[in-house]
């Protein structure tokens, strides 16, 4: 069990440091105006780890460039749900 627990963290580190990567491909992607690629970085970032919730923003933020406000709308909710969940609310 203990080995479980330490390969479970060693696979939550390595998917991190995937979804950081894709999360600056997005970023760069934004920068440039590419938002059909940024959204795409994004989104696979997100595959890698749901619960990065500024990942969830900069893909909104691409939706609405795209004018998908269903999906911005939907990031943006899952976020507030999360922050009220998991960080005692939304006030920060």
């Amino acid at each position: 069990m203990e080995q479980d627990f330490k390969d479970r963290a060693q696979r939550r580190r390595r998917d991190k440091g995937v979804a950081d990567g894709l999360r600056l491909k997005g970023n760069e992607a934004m920068k440039r105006g590419l938002y059909k690629s940024a959204k795409h970085h994004y989104t696979e970032a997100l595959e890698s780890r749901k619960d990065l919730l500024a990942v969830y923003t900069n893909r909104a933020l691409c939706a609405i460039k795209l004018e998908d406000m269903q999906m911005a709308i939907d990031d943006c909710s899952r976020v507030l749900e999360y922050c009220e969940v998991f960080d005692d609310g939304y006030g920060k």
